[in-house]
């Protein structure tokens, strides 16, 4: 089985959405890839937001009980590949030595999945849609 790590900034929004929405097309798939998620700059133990949550009920996915865990925090050599979601992040994680081979940018065409942090409930709806379609891409990919 291969772990992928979904890297944003805080691991309130924009990873647990991709975490959610990979392991939940991996299972329905059965596909051999899991998937767990960390930020950069956050706290472990945080709750996941309640907009990420909502829009990814609407879609079928729970991740209310999600709580943020802290890069700090992970094994980054457990890890097959790291799946951010900006260049910057990229570049963050190449400064604690992960290879530039081993991380791939969302929707790195379009400059990668912005943050909805403190947007409306439809910010929400968008992003989820957004990463959908940039962990699709991902697997297409990988298998």
């Amino acid at each position: 089985m291969k772990k992928i790590l979904f890297v944003c900034t805080g691991n309130t929004c924009r990873s647990p959405m991709a975490q959610g929405i990979f392991n939940y097309i991996c299972r329905g798939e059965e596909l051999p890839f899991c998937a767990e998620s960390a930020g950069l700059c956050t706290l472990t133990g945080l709750p996941v937001s309640q907009n990420s949550a909502a829009a990814m009920m609407e879609n079928g996915i729970d991740i209310s009980d999600f709580t943020a865990t802290s890069i700090e925090d992970k094994d980054i050599d457990s890890y097959n590949l790291f799946a951010v979601m900006t260049p910057e992040h990229k570049q963050v994680l190449m400064s604690f030595g992960v290879p530039s081979e081993k991380i791939y940018i969302l929707a790195e065409s379009t400059g990668g999945i912005s943050d909805p942090y403190g947007g409306s409930l439809q910010r929400y709806r968008q992003c989820c849609c957004e990463i959908e379609v940039a962990v699709r891409e991902l697997l297409k990919e990988l298998v």
